[in-house]
């Protein structure tokens, strides 16, 4: 196995056409063809079903692409770790939430450009589940997460609690008239829908459903409607008169974490990167 085979595998469930990926890649279509023929016999299984018209994805290969996206990762922190010019002890690897990202963590790490200007720095934001197998596969050194994982080899540190609270591009608006409006639900995790689908049990399903809260701003903000968001992101607009807080319903609270390996490799710089928070 190869890091090409491992390409051409993301790529053609990416776009489940062979003249596609290949135009992706800069490769002929028969090459795309022999590196997944290739593969497959090497795994012994059928990645992709092909007919002369479609191309879907086997059980075999839903499984095998979860370990495709961390090896492509993997790859790709080798090598900047591999052409960095960086102190060894000043590198690091990390993912958050997407929330996480509107709310601190683009301050922190210009805090740490700073006073480590020869940090050697990735940075993505994803899911809980993506980040966790990237963290326990060793792509990343540190995330952050609602829901820290119940694992005796990763340690799990309180970075913040995010107020959750419910507001409206419409001023007084009450909780019924929230709910049965253009109400947009956020993915906030297990633990937020369980105490959300408590509170809220005798209304209408949502509308909408995002798992960002960008995304769901940005509704408030272009179309109406109403949505659980953290004070952070929504008091500007508070202030400006552009959003208000819904009367008849308390705000939900939500903590973050921050999670990486015990035994990293890297822990040292972890922790004290941990400090700036």
């Amino acid at each position: 196995m190869n890091i090409d085979q491992v390409k051409t595998v993301l790529e053609l469930n990416r776009t489940r056409h062979f003249k596609k990926t290949a135009q992706t890649l800069f490769v002929t279509q028969s090459t795309i063809s022999a590196r997944l023929q290739s593969l497959e016999e090497e795994l012994g299984c059928q990645l992709f079903d092909r007919t002369s018209r479609t191309i879907e994805i086997t059980p075999a290969g839903e499984k095998f692409i979860g370990h495709a996206k961390s090896m492509l990762a993997l790859w790709r922190r080798a090598k900047q770790e591999v052409h960095s010019e960086a102190d060894e002890s000043f590198r690091i690897a990390v993912g958050g939430l997407f929330v996480t990202w509107d709310i601190f963590i683009l301050e922190w790490l210009e805090c740490l450009q700073q006073d480590f200007p020869k940090i050697s720095l990735t940075a993505e934001s994803h899911d809980h589940s993506y980040l966790l197998r990237q963290l326990l596969d060793g792509a990343l050194d540190l995330i952050f997460i609602y829901e820290p994982p119940k694992l005796t080899d990763v340690t799990s540190s309180k970075v913040m609690d995010l107020q959750l609270t419910l507001v409206s591009n419409k001023e007084n608006q009450k909780l019924a008239q929230a709910m049965e409006g253009n109400y947009t639900q956020v993915n906030w995790g297990e633990q937020f829908l369980m105490e959300h689908n408590r509170a809220l049990s005798g209304y209408n399903l949502p509308q909408k459903r995002v798992n960002q809260a960008r995304i769901a701003l940005n509704f408030l903000l272009s179309s109406g409607g109403s949505a659980f968001l953290p004070t952070q992101m929504t008091e500007k607009y508070i202030e400006e008169k552009r959003l208000f807080k819904v009367k008849g319903i308390k705000s939900f609270s939500l903590r973050i974490y921050a999670v990486y390996l015990k035994s990293g490799s890297n822990i040292g710089f972890v922790e004290k990167t941990l400090n700036y928070l």
